[in-house]
């Protein structure tokens, strides 16, 4: 990733092979960055969560191509 910007928490997923950053949006919910400028939404990651596995490349890759939204 490009330069630490302030407020931001960084990591990497090894499912994705991508690093990412996370904040706290002005609702109090999560924002998530990846390394190829993916963007989701606190409502994805909690829907991510509830299967309690890390996201498919493959639909990673899709959402990053379609601008998608990761629904239930």
């Amino acid at each position: 990733m490009e330069e630490h910007k302030p407020g931001w928490t960084y990591g990497h997923s090894e499912a994705l092979n991508q690093d990412f950053a996370f904040r706290k949006d002005n609702n109090g919910g999560l924002e998530l960055y990846t390394e190829d400028k993916t963007h989701y939404t606190w409502q994805e990651i909690r829907n991510i969560q509830k299967h309690n596995a890390p996201i498919p490349l493959q639909v990673h890759l899709i959402k990053k191509v379609f601008n998608g939204v990761l629904l239930k």
